[in-house]
Parts: structure tokens; sequence; C-alpha cells
């Protein structure tokens, strides 16, 4: 086996084919096509091998004996680690010299390999300091929201409708005179202010009183899930049936314990609780802001030429998760796309975009664990299949064939984060 790398990310691994493996080739190919061939005075399948290369010819054998070859070449290909996880697409064979009886000859394997990015300087780059501090306004505001989480509906005394009121009303929608379909409800309850509806559709109502029938005019916006309705001039006649008002439950001792938290019983813990809370997920999403940093630095700065057949890998498959989503929902994809605000063109180019983008980070991640040595050694890989096994109550055999390939390209993308964040320098 002989390896050379090409431009344009390619690598070429030759082999020679000697005669008795070539014959032992066409032995095996043989015994696969003579299963489907008739010939006079032999039953199906049963055809001798001289008759065959009488009727046929011998290279009639040649393609199923060289796809076999092809196959225990690439598995040697497979074989050879180093080679192996470098290869990103399936191999282009190649007969490289004449075949003929009784002689050796060379074939070839080719195919698209992780390419030799020129990258920064990734150990010491900079990234911005975290910032875990939480303010008695985040605090606040966090326990306030779960006042809101315990809070009542309660009637109005005044039902006149303010922002943040719930107000439970009827709408016929028109544009020129005509209704369309879904612009009609009864009973339709909603907190004014909540942005639910039509911009513009919301704060018009605000100071309608019960009982009051009201023309309500708005602009459909463009995009717009229908797209006859788009940029559409409307009129929504809007009837209040009742105003309710949100009553929040008194913030005391009381009001804690029927949160029922372990160890806080009163309005002191829930702070400290809440101030914790606020401080843990600051950390994690200042850990991650700090991931995301320096991986676009070293990204921005990484030179070389990607191979297409690894970008189409990441385009088709940031595609393919918007048409399961599609599917999930049992709606057209274009329908998924209009309620995720894209037109076609910018799903394309998002799609592109976003695919050259995870392309580069798999080149730059794979050159770096090659030169700083990060894969996990076979007792680490042991002991995360073993720690997976256990918390899922699988036998680890399972673990490794259902999921060894995605523990162990974790494995190797915590090393890489691990060692690039380690070595970063706050400012």
């Amino acid at each position: 086996m002989n390896t050379e790398f090409l431009a344009g990310s390619k690598a070429k691994v030759t082999f020679e084919v000697q005669p008795e493996q070539f014959e032992k080739a066409l032995d095996a190919a043989f015994v696969t096509e003579s299963k489907n061939v008739s010939i006079k005075g032999f039953r199906k399948g049963h055809v001798t091998r001289e008759m065959f290369d009488k009727y046929y010819g011998e290279e009639a054998l040649y393609n199923t004996a060289l796809d076999n070859l092809f196959n225990d070449f690439y598995k040697e290909v497979l074989a050879n680690k180093e080679l192996a996880n470098r290869v990103i697409s399936q191999p282009m064979p190649g007969v490289e010299s004449k075949i003929e009886k009784g002689k050796a000859f060379t074939v070839s394997l080719t195919f698209d390999v992780y390419p030799e990015p020129t990258l920064p300087a990734y150990k010491g780059v900079e990234v911005a300091k975290k910032n875990v501090e939480v303010t008695d306004a985040e605090v606040n505001e966090s326990i306030n929201n779960i006042l809101k989480s315990q809070a009542k509906l309660e009637e109005k005394a005044e039902q006149v409708i303010a922002k943040g009121d719930t107000a439970n009303f009827d709408f016929e929608g028109s544009v020129d005179g005509v209704k369309f379909e879904g612009g009609a409800a009864k009973g339709y309850e909603m907190e004014i202010g909540s942005g639910q509806f039509i911009p513009g559709f919301e704060d018009q109502m605000i100071g309608m009183k019960k009982g009051e029938t009201k023309d309500v005019k708005v602009t459909f916006p463009t995009p717009y899930a229908a797209k006859e309705l788009e940029g559409k001039e409307a009129v929504f006649v809007v009837t209040v049936n009742s105003v309710k008002t949100t009553v929040l439950p008194e913030l005391n001792d009381e009001f804690v314990k029927t949160l029922k938290r372990e160890n806080v019983n009163t309005v002191e813990e829930l702070k400290a609780s809440e101030l914790a809370n606020l401080k843990a997920n600051k950390e994690t999403s200042e850990h991650n802001r700090q991931i995301d940093e320096v991986v676009n630095k070293i990204l921005d700065g990484t030179t070389v030429e990607l191979p297409e057949s690894l970008v189409k890998t990441y385009v088709e498959a940031y595609k393919n998760r918007y048409t399961e989503q599609a599917k999930a929902y049992n709606i057209p994809l274009e329908t998924l796309l209009q309620l995720s605000g894209l037109d076609q063109a910018t799903f394309e180019k998002n799609a592109n975009e976003i695919g050259k983008r995870q392309a580069l980070f798999q080149v730059v991640l794979d050159k770096v664990v090659r030169d700083e040595k990060l894969e996990p050694s076979q007792d680490a890989f042991k002991a995360r299949v073993d720690e997976v096994a256990k918390n899922t109550n699988q036998k680890a055999d399972d673990v490794v064939r259902t999921r060894g390939q995605q523990i162990y390209s974790e494995m190797v993308y915590d090393a890489f984060i691990n060692l690039v964040l380690s070595n970063a320098k706050e400012i």
C-alpha cells in the first residue's frame, strides 16, 4: 500500500494486485455471478467455470472481482488509524495498469482527506473576562417571575383595558371587505401587550371597555405565513367581552413555603437561592461565550481550502434538520421556512454559510487533535463507555455499538476546548 497526498485535499492509495490474488478474486466473483446464469445443458446456478468462460469470457468477472478487491483494500486503509482519521469521502476506485493474465497490476483508491490548514496561534488567544456578577435588580426580577407564575386572574373592577390586562374578546377580520380564513374567533383570551397579534393590533385595544366594539386597522407584515395576506391592510371588528387583571401573591414566608423548595422556607432564603441559581446560569453562559469567542478567533485566523465534499456534508445536514422538523410538524418545508421568517434564497444562503463554518471547524479540530495528540486513550474511552452504560442501564458493548463514535467525538471535542480555553488569556 502506497499513499500519496495530492492537491485539492485528496489522497491516492495504490495497491499491487498479484496474479494469484486476482485469481482468487475471480473465483469468488464466479461463485457470485454464476448463481444467475443459465446455459443450455446446465441448471440455473450450476454452470461450470469452464463453460462460463467459454460463453461469456473471463473478462465478464472482472468488475465483480475488482469490486471485491477494492472493498478489501479499503478495509486496509481504514485499518491504518492515522490515515483513516483523515478520510472524509467515499473512495473512487481506479485501475492504474493493464490487466493481463498471469501478471501483477496496480489499482488505486482516491478520496478526500482533511486538508492541512495554516492555523493561527491557538494558545494564548485573548478573551474577555467572565462577568458573573448578579445585581439586586436581577434577583428581584427572578422572584417577580416566580410570583407571576403563581398569579391569579381576577375580574377587573373597572372594565377598561390597560397594558398587561387579559382581555376576552371576539374578532372578525377582512381585507377589502372580504373575510379571510383564520381571521375570526369568539371568546379569544390574550394578555394585551404580549405581542401575539399583528403589530399595532393590541395597542389599539388599550382603553377599550367591556361591551365596546371597535374597528382595529392593521397592516400584515412581510413576510407572513399566509402569503396572500402579506403587506395587505386589514380591518378587524373587535368586541370586548371582559377584562381581567393579574393579581400577584404577597411575598412572605408563608408564600415561600408553598413553593416546597428544599431548605428554602423564608423570603431571605428564597433570595439567596435565586442569587445562587442566577450566578450558576451566568457562569455557564459566560463559559460558553468564552468558548465561542476563542473558537471563532481561531477559525477567523485559519487559512485553508475546504474540500467540497466536506462542506456539502454539513450543508446537507443543516437542510435535513429543517426537513425532518417539517415532517415532525406534518407541514411542507416551505411553510416551516415561512414560519421561521425565511425565504428559499435566505435558507440556501444560511445553509451554505453555516455548512462552510462547520466544515472549517472540523478541519481545525482535526489538525489540532493530530498535532497535540488529543485522541482519548483506550482506557479513557472505556471508562466513558462504562459510565454511559451504568447511567443508561445498558451493556458496554451495546453502548459502543450504538454510541461509540458519538462518545469518541465528544471526548475529542472536549479535549480540544479544554486545550484552547485553558491556554486563553483573559483581558
